[in-house]
């Protein structure tokens, strides 16, 4: 796993970036962020992620392998989702 913080160029708004949480049992969620309507879902998901209840984590795709991210930078994440 690789951090989003440390790699300088995640791709935040790429379209084929597959954001999921997981929470403190376990339990995966996917975060719907292809459509305007999803907002609400990934401010959800940064509040909760900010309150410590979960981590967001992101796959990013490659032509021959895809990378899995912790988000760990929640301020840049927010600042090119428009979320603050």
């Amino acid at each position: 796993m690789r951090s989003a913080k440390e790699s300088g160029n995640f791709p935040y708004r790429m379209s084929t970036v597959c954001y999921f949480e997981v929470d403190g049992q376990g339990a995966v969620k996917q975060i719907p962020h292809k459509n305007k309507s999803d907002r609400d879902s990934m401010r959800t998901a940064y509040e909760r992620a900010r309150a410590g209840s979960t981590k967001i984590y992101a796959v990013w795709p490659g032509n021959w392998s895809s990378d899995l991210f912790l988000i760990d930078d929640l301020d840049a994440f927010a600042e090119k989702w428009e979320l603050v």
